[in-house]
Parts: structure tokens; C-alpha cells; sequence
């Protein structure tokens, strides 16, 4: 991939220079083999294998049932009746008499059917049968099978629908190194596999570990100094803290939230248009940083709109609801994608809270969980009521919308309120009252509309000149008057044709003379007359937008002709008028309102609002109308987003054959899954019944679900290893009680994400050093027992976010539309449809170039190029867990980048300034790194690279400068090139190590 510098290219020498600095980055991490493991070979044992002489059904057994047998063997299956109805999904099914033998002899494993079917004297008897798509039972697998059937073959249900509740904390040899109670459970498991944990990482170790997963940025050196001198039994207690309390939490802690929910700038389907939806990302900041309750988050996001009075924060939210992708194409069929957009919803709700593939329901019965083609259209059905349409129109705001203030704005806009009525109750009613009738002027009554035309004409001038019949109140031969509905100030096609004409007449009745304005929008040409008289032409070429000609009209008592000319060049054309100023429609309102029966209280204060606003001047009027211009400037500088809103009557709902939209099976009612019990009678049959359910101690899943995606985070593998799927084909625990002791503390300590993550960073277990010896690695290659601390590397947003927090390049302001950074030519333009409003890339100036990685514009058909490249999801579908690659283009790109590469030479700019000699400023450089001070072969390999790129740029002062443009932040012109451009190459070393790029 070939990415465009800002200010030039390098030359050749600088493409040399970076070869030998590949050379030296390739060195400098063996250097570093003290701090970290590599690898482990391919020799290495898996520990699930490890034996530990007790059998667990959903542990051992259920994963080689779900995978081998269930597929067949199952309620549900369509291939089960040519099994002989044989069921091995339930103890009953699998110990009925098939006719004098059982399929499980519970005992006695040469007795039953299984045993004999897994292991047959014949190859083409063999089950699962040769042409069935699964791998044959290993040895080991069916070794499981025998001592399963020979304790008794009992069945278990499934671990994960059964409710957590607080295991007894389990008993441990060394209790000593015990913090929390999550130790505990982590410690049992080491201490029986017969390993020990490693000993605690060091102070700036640990810091740099808790500030990047808490924060997604690294200690500054001045942070890390002050940690280090603090010799407090609880400095690292209260280091956590400060980062629990710091704004970039919320920044940082959004980004695996907006995975989840596939957030996005753009609608993401065909067009692929902007969608203005960035309120709800910048709520999600806020709701993290203010440590909103989990069960709160989950009610206002399912079900904001359906609260009681809800509020702005909880409208909000509920554009969770709107968030799955949508399509204007044309041809496509408005139903099948009202229900493809509830699909969207079902799956991405069911991954996020319940942790199961419920999508494998929609066409059939799941074939692995207990989960039927029913439960799957009764989720269905709490979620196809929404009142959007299921096309988006290709519109940045698809309706329903609405105002999105930030709190601030809110506030502010209350106390502009206030002040505003304080000034309207200091108007004397009288006078206001007695200016309304002084400038009240009747609005005319408007008759039917009719249309005339179209005219053709060779054209476009000759149609606007050519006079064809209506000017002299004649209709040509074959033309009559067509009735044409006309709303005011709403577009209204008329001629149908390019280069021709049409007309529009009706009447306008008074109960006086008056003068009153007509305000006229056309697309393209127009001529208005009045009772034959021409009072308005405009021969322009535009597109309409409403109110674009305002013309004084002079009625006379009685009905008034009006008859208006349209003429269209090319292309579709419109018409708009609205009668009456927006001023005088005020006033005629609100005089109306005053002589109703029963004027209220608010009619007397708008009539006073009035008065201060469009009355007489005075010092009063002149104060309200400063203080009116400054809150419509604020409300509207917020930008709207997308909400939820039920419709008044659900949509009826029904079971989808194969899922297609057409083939409508029986009716079903809003439900959970079956197998999670019935939706409490307590609860509204409605998304807010069922968000509530979701977070109530009746549901199993969305507790464990929650802390297992956490724990994740931190330790860049859950304790269910598959967090999208808790099911059977899921991954067991590799610690279950230690599941549900976080379930239930997460749910007891009321929910709080913030309590959630204290817990885990400062255990034991977190603290411990990554670093481990070879015969652990080849144990526990994958770290199941967490006899060692995390390291994995960092995902891609924290990648770019520190290497502009280490340059100084980083701009924390929070909030607002998304921005675009640099990116490689081309790659929208090549993707896109030339019609939609993100066909061409527009690269943004200024700060929106150095925002946290949070607030890039994320367009569904091509996201930000880079933070693909380090495995950013693409975010048009829910994704819990990112994969974790390591590619030669990665490095390319945090070499040669320019966001990557001008990070580096602003950070060489930082260090030149310093005013150190060389060895302090190689050790301040790789300090604000990695967070320790660099071992004396590492400095000298660093010296070594400053000196061969002084070699290189000295004798070419010129090509260094040149290279130094890349970048839209200033350089410093005092400062030699060649020095400079040394140094960046220095600070692109440092920035590139695996230990920069790696949680440790």
C-alpha cells in the first residue's frame, strides 16, 4: 500500500536510511527478550487437556454431543426422523429402548449404541457417518464418551442458563499473595495444575499496563515519576482511581462498545450516504465516564423512548435501536428489508446481552442450542414496531430525529429561557395585546389548485417567452384544467418534461383590500400574475429550495386570480409558495389564540414574546432580542440524531419460513427464548419489558456476558473464550466459579462498570509480570491459567493515539462529527457510487487531523484504512472480539504512514528541545515509550542508529528537509534537517518496538 506524503517524497537515500533502520529494528527487540516471552512452538500442550481426574458434562461431554451428534440427533432437526427419531439431546432420549438395545446403557459403555457407533468394526458404521462435514472423534474424545457413559451418562443443563449465584470462595496454599477475591479462584486453578503465578511486574510496568487498558494512552514520564516516588502501601490503588476519574476513560471504553453496537457514520449499504448519528457515540462517552449503571445503560439504549417522560439523554441512547445498516437502492422491496433490519437488531441484541448465536434460528430450529425457529420470530417481534421507514431515502437525517444538546447546551439553554421570560413578564399585557391588533392583517383564503400543460418548446428560453394561452385567460385546443394538490411550502412537481412549460391558477379570497407577501421556490423559471396583471418573473436556472422569491401582492375585497408560470430546463422540476410572511402568520396565530373562548396563561406570554420580538424599540425589546439571537445561534449549532419511536399499534408478527419475508408461518407474540423461562407477567410486553428482563437476576447470561467482555480487555482473552457464543459450541470456562463470583459482584455492587474494572486491574492476578519461563509457556502457551500477567498487542486506535500522545500532537477535545485523517488516494472513489455524498475523500486540516482514534469518520464500506490494517472491525455487523494479526503491512504503515511518521518527527522535535545530550535524550525518548529506562546495549544500539542516519542526511541537508514535510504540523525551521530527520528516524525506531506496541 502506497500512501501520499503531505509535503513531498522521501528520496533515495532516505529509503536507504530506512533500510538499514529496519536492519537495526529488527536487533533492538532481541535485546529485549528479558521483559517478555516469544511464541511458543508448535509443540507446545494445549492445558484444556490436561486431565484432572473429574468429569463435567457441559465441560467434556456437550461440546463433542453439539458438534458430532446433536446436528442430527436433536428436537428440531429436520434430518432427526431419518434417525429412527433416535434423540441424543436428552438422558430420555438417548436410554429409551430402541427394540432391545439403548442408544446410552448408562454404565456400561460396550452396552450402548454410542460406544459401539464411534468405535465399529466396519468403517461405513462409523458415527458421525464418513460423509457427514465433521472431523471423526479423536482418541481423546472418544475416551471422554467411555467414562462419561460409565459414570452413569448423566446429562446437565447447559451451564450458561443457569443463573450465577456467589460461589464460596475456594481455599489456596499460598494466601499471601491473595488481593481480591478474584485471586482466589485463579490461584486454585494454578496451584492443581502445579504451577506457580509470577511474581508482581514492577511499578512503571504496571502503571503503563493499567493506563492503556483503562485509558488507551500511556504514563507521561512526569506521571510515572511522581508513581514511582510514591511509596504509599496504596499508590497503585490510588493511581487506578485517577484513571477511573480521568475523561479519556469514557474515550477509551466507547471504542469496544461501538464495536458491539456497529456504530457508524454512514448508512452502509449501496450508497453508503452520511448519517448524522454521532450524538449517540459522544452519549456513550458520557454515560462510561459518569459510571451509568449497566442495567441503565441497557434500558435507555432498548428502550429510551419507551420510559416515562423521558429525557434527552434517554431519547439518545435509544439510537441504539437505529444502528444496524440501511439501503435506498432501487427495486429493492420495502418489507424484506423492514424485516432484515429487525433481523440486524435480534442478532446484534441477542451477541451483546445473551451472548448466543440466535441467528442460526431464523430459518430453522437451532441446531446446537435449545433455541427454536419460534423463540427466534418471538425476540423478532419485541423489535419490528418501530416507526422509521425501512428504506433511509439516502438522507443524513431519517426520520425520527431530534435535537441532541450535551448536557452543557441543555443548561445553557435553560438559563437563556429563564432570562428570556423574566424579560416577557416585564411587558404590560395591554400593550402588547393592543400592538397584536395593530399589526394583525387577515390571511387570504386560498382556493383550488388546478394545473395546465405541459408545453414543449425547442428551448428553454423560447418556453419561459412564448406566451401559450393561460396569459390571456385562454386554454389551448386539447388542453384543459386539471385539479393538482398543492400544500403550502411544500415541493410540488408540475411540468414533467425539459425545455417546457406549465401553469397553476387559483384564487385568493380577502374580506378587504390588503397587502400581504407570497413567498415562491421554484425549480426552475417563473412568472407570477395577479388578476391579470404580470407582478413577477425570475428566469433562473436552479434547484428549489422554499421561499426563494418573496413578492408583494396588492389584494383587492373579494376572490383574486392567481395564475403561476413554471418553466424547466432540465432534469426534475418543483414549485413551493407559502402565503404571508413568517412574521405576519405569527401574528395572525396568536391574536387567533387570544380571541378564543379561553385564552390560556402561555397565549398571553407568547403575545408578549411577540411584542418584545418583532414590537417597537426599546431598551427591553433591544436586551430580549440580543438574548433571543444568542440561543438560536446555540440550539442551532446541535446537531440532530437518529431515535427510536414505537409505532401507536405493534406490527402482528410471524414466524418467517427460511427467514424470507414473504413466507409467513403462524402468528407469535413478543417472548424471550424458552429456555431463559417467560417474560414476567410484571413486565410490559414491549422493548422496555424486554430490556428490563435482560437485566434482571431471572436472566442467566447478561451478567456473565458483560464481566467475560471485560475481562477480555484486560486480559486479551475472556474466561469463555468465545464471548460472542456462551452456547454449546461456545468455549467452556476455563474458570467458572471465578464467572459467577464477577456476575454476581458486578450485579451486587449495582452495576458499575467503573467497581468492575477496579476489581480486576487491582488484583493479584492483573499484577502479576508477563514475562515466563520456557517449561510454563510449553504448559499453558495460550495463558488459560493465568499463572502470568497479559500481553497481547494493543488494538489499532490505541496504536495511533499513542503515538500522538508521545509526539504532542494529540488534540483531547471530546464530541462533534466524525473526522478524516490521512488516508491512502483513492480508496473511497474506488468503492463508491459517484451519487453518494462519501464518493470522494475529503481529508480534513487542522486538530481534526490528531483526535483520539474515537473520532474518526467511520464510513461501513470503507473505514479508516490504517485501523483496519491492526484488525478495527468493519463495523457492518456486531463484533465483540477483534482478531489479532501480525502482517508485514501493518508495520509498513507505522513506519510510513504520515499520521505515523509525523508523530515521530514532532516527537524528535520534543527531543532536540530538551537541551540534553545525546545518551539522555535516547533514554527520555524510549522512557516516554515504554515506560522504563532502556538497558545499556539497547541505548548504544539506539546511538548507533542516531549515528548512521547522521552519516547519511549530513552531506544532504536538502533531502532531509524534504523529507521532513510529510505531515500538516508546523516544523521548526531553526532546527537543522539533518539533525531532525535523524532523530525521527530515532523516535520511528522507538515508536515501532514490540514493546510500544504491545500491552505487557
Amino acid at each position: 500500500m502506497s500512501f501520499r506524503r503531505c509535503g513531498g517524497t522521501r528520496n533515495d537515500a532516505v529509503d536507504r536510511s530506512i533500510r538499514g533502520w529496519l536492519w537495526l529494528a529488527s536487533c533492538l527487540p532481541a535485546m529485549l527478550g528479558a521483559y517478555w516471552s516469544v511464541s511458543p512452538g508448535p509443540e507446545a500442550a494445549d492445558p484444556r487437556l490436561t486431565p484432572d481426574g473429574r468429569l463435567d458434562f457441559n465441560r467434556d461431554i456437550r461440546p463433542i454431543l453439539a458438534r458430532s451428534c446433536w446436528p442430527c440427533h436433536k428436537e428440531g432437526q429436520p434430518q432427526l426422523e431419518g434417525t429412527g427419531n433416535l434423540r441424543l439431546d436428552t438422558f430420555e432420549g438417548a436410554t429409551g429402548d430402541r427394540g432391545g438395545y439403548q442408544a446410552l446403557s448408562p454404565g456400561k459403555p460396550e452396552e450402548s449404541a454410542i460406544w459401539l457407533r464411534i468405535n465399529p468394526e466396519l468403517p461405513q458404521l462409523r458415527m458421525p457417518p464418513p460423509s457427514f462435514p465433521v472431523e471423526p472423534l479423536s482418541d481423546r474424545e472418544k475416551e471422554l464418551i467411555r467414562r462419561w457413559i460409565e459414570s452413569g451418562g448423566r446429562y446437565e443443563q447447559h451451564w450458561a442458563y443457569i443463573p450465577p449465584k456467589q460461589p464460596p470462595l475456594p481455599k489456596v496454599i499460598d494466601v499471601s499473595w491473595v488481593r481480591n477475591g478474584i485471586d482466589r479462584f485463579v490461584l486454585s486453578q494454578i496451584e492443581k495444575q502445579g504451577f506457580r503465578p509470577e511474581p508482581e511486574a514492577d511499578k512503571a510496568t504496571l502503571l503503563r499496563r493499567a493506563s492503556l487498558t483503562l485509558t488507551g494512552l500511556p504514563p507521561t514520564v512526569e506521571e510515572l515519576d511522581a508513581f514511582l516516588a510514591d511509596t504509599r502501601p496504596d499508590a497503585y490503588d490510588r493511581a487506578v482511581d485517577r484513571l477511573l476519574a480521568s475523561p479519556r476513560y469514557g474515550v477509551h471504553q466507547a471504542r469496544y462498545w461501538l464495536d458491539a453496537v456497529r456504530y457508524a457514520d454512514t448508512h452502509g449499504l449501496h450508497i453508503d450516504n452520511e448519517r448524522e448519528i454521532f450524538p449517540y457515540r459522544d452519549w456513550v462517552v458520557r454515560a462510561f465516564n459518569q459510571d451509568l449503571r449497566f442495567d441503565q445503560m441497557t434500558l435507555w439504549q432498548l428502550a429510551g423512548d419507551l420510559l416515562p417522560s423521558p429525557t434527552t439523554e434517554q431519547r439518545i441512547a435509544s439510537g441504539y435501536i437505529r444502528m444496524h445498516p440501511t439501503t435506498n437502492e432501487g427495486g429493492v422491496i420495502e418489507e424484506e428489508f423492514l424485516v432484515k433490519n429487525t433481523f440486524d437488531r435480534v442478532d446484534t441484541t441477542a451477541t451483546v446481552w445473551l451472548g448466543m448465536t440466535m441467528a442460526c434460528s431464523k430459518c430453522h430450529d437451532h441446531k446446537y442450542d435449545p433455541i427454536s425457529i419460534r423463540d427466534y420470530y418471538r425476540m423478532f417481534a419485541f423489535f419490528n414496531s418501530t416507526a422509521e421507514a425501512p428504506l433511509d431515502g439516502n438522507l443524513k437525517l431519517h426520520e425520527p430525529t431530534m435535537k441532541a444538546p450535551t448536557p452543557e447546551q441543555e443548561k445553557a439553554l435553560s438559563a437563556l429561557d429563564t432570562k428570556l421570560r423574566q424579560a416577557e413578564l416585564a411587558v404590560p399585557l395591554p400593550e402588547a395585546v393592543g400592538w397584536l391588533a395593530s399589526e394583525y392583517r387577515a390571511l387570504p383564503t386560498v382556493g383550488a389548485w388546478e394545473v395546465l400543460g405541459p408545453f414543449a418548446s425547442p428551448s428553454f428560453d423560447e418556453a419561459f417567452a412564448t406566451e401559450f394561452g393561460p396569459e390571456n385567460a385562454n386554454a389551448p385546443p386539447g388542453q384543459t384544467w386539471r385539479k393538482l394538490e398543492v400544500k403550502e411550502s411544500t415541493p410540488t412537481a408540475v411540468v414533467g418534461r425539459e425545455n417546457a412549460a406549465a401553469y397553476l391558477r387559483s384564487t385568493l379570497e380577502v374580506a378587504e383590500d390588503t397587502e400581504f407577501t407570497l413567498q415562491l421556490g421554484s425549480d426552475d423559471a417563473l412568472k407570477v400574475w395577479v388578476n391579470g396583471k404580470l407582478i413577477h418573473d425570475n428566469k433562473v436556472l436552479r434547484s428549489l429550495t422554499p421561499d426563494q422569491d418573496r413578492v408583494a401582492l396588492q389584494l383587492r375585497k373579494g376572490a383574486n386570480a392567481i395564475l403561476v408560470k413554471i418553466v424547466n430546463a432540465g432534469g426534475p422540476d418543483a414549485f413551493s409558495v407559502t402565503f404571508g410572511s413568517p412574521e405576519l402568520k405569527r401574528i395572525a396565530s396568536v391574536r387567533e389564540r387570544l380571541n378564543a373562548p379561553s385564552p390560556t396563561p402561555e397565549d398571553y406570554r407568547r403575545a408578549q414574546a411577540l411584542y418584545l420580538e418583532l414590537g417597537p424599540e426599546s431598551s427591553l425589546a433591544s436586551g430580549y432580542r440580543a438574548t433571543l439571537n444568542e440561543r438560536t445561534a446555540l440550539f442551532q449549532a446541535i446537531p440532530l440524531t437518529y431515535i427510536a419511536k414505537e409505532l401507536p399499534t405493534p406490527r402482528p408478527a410471524y414466524v418467517l419460513k427460511r427467514g424470507e419475508y414473504n413466507l409467513k408461518a403462524e402468528q407469535v407474540e413478543r417472548g424471550i427464548p424458552t429456555v431463559l423461562g417467560e417474560l414476567p407477567e410484571a413486565f410490559p410486553k414491549d422493548r422496555l419489558g424486554l430490556a428490563r428482563w435482560l437485566v434482571s437476576r431471572s436472566n442467566p447470561l447478561a451478567a456473565r456476558v458483560t464481566v467475560n467482555r471485560v475481562w477480555l480487555q484486560h486480559f486479551g482473552a475472556g474466561i469463555v473464550r468465545s464471548p460472542e457464543d456462551f452456547g454449546s459450541r461456545g468455549e467452556f470456562p476455563t474458570h467458572p466459579e471465578l464467572l459467577d463470583f464477577l456476575a454476581v459482584q458486578f450485579m451486587d455492587r449495582g452495576w458499575s462498570l467503573k467497581e468492575l474494572h477496579r476489581l480486576i486491574v487491582t488484583s493479584a492476578t492483573f499484577r502479576q509480570s508477563s514475562a515466563v519461563d520456557s517449561a510454563q509457556r510449553r504448559a499453558d502457551p495460550e495463558n488459560r491459567w493465568l499463572a502470568r500477567g497479559p500481553r497481547f498487542r494493543l488494538d489499532a486506535e490505541v496504536i495511533r493515539d499513542q503515538a500522538l500522545y508521545l509526539s504532542g500532537l494529540l488534540v483531547e477535545r471530546q464530541g462533534g462529527r466524525g473526522d478524516k485523517t490521512y488516508q491512502p488516494s483513492g480508496i473511497w472513489e474506488a468503492i463508491s457510487y459517484p451519487i453518494s455524498d462519501t464518493a470522494k475523500y475529503v481529508q480534513d486540516r487542522g486538530e481534526a487531523l490528531y483526535r483520539r482514534s474515537l473520532y474518526l469518520f467511520w464510513k461501513r464500506t470503507s473505514p479508516p484504512a490504517t485501523l483496519l490494517l491492526f484488525d478495527a472491525p468493519m463495523r457492518e455487523a456486531c463484533a465483540v472480539q477483534r482478531s489479532r494479526t501480525n502482517t508485514p503491512l501493518q508495520a509498513l504503515a507505522a513506519m510510513n504512514d504520515p499520521q505515523f511518521f509525523e508523530a515521530a518527527r514532532v516527537m524528535a522535535e520534543r527531543v532536540l528541545k530538551s537541551g540534553l545530550p545525546d545518551d539522555q535524550r535516547a533514554r527520555l525518548a524510549f522512557r516516554a515509550a515504554t515506560s522504563r529506562t532502556p538497558t545499556s546495549a539497547e541505548e548504544r544500539l539506539i546511538l548507533e542508529a542516531l549515528r548512521q542516519q547522521r552519516d547519511i542526511y549530513r552531506p544532504r541537508p536538502d533531502q532531509a528537509a524534504q523529507a521532513l514535510l510529510v505531515g500538516e504540523s508546523p516544523r521548526d525551521a531553526a532546527l537543522d534537517p539533518a539533525e531532525h530527520l535523524a532523530w525521527t528516524m530515532v523516535c520511528s525506531l522507538i515508536l515501532n518496538l514490540d514493546e510500544t506496541l504491545t500491552q505487557h
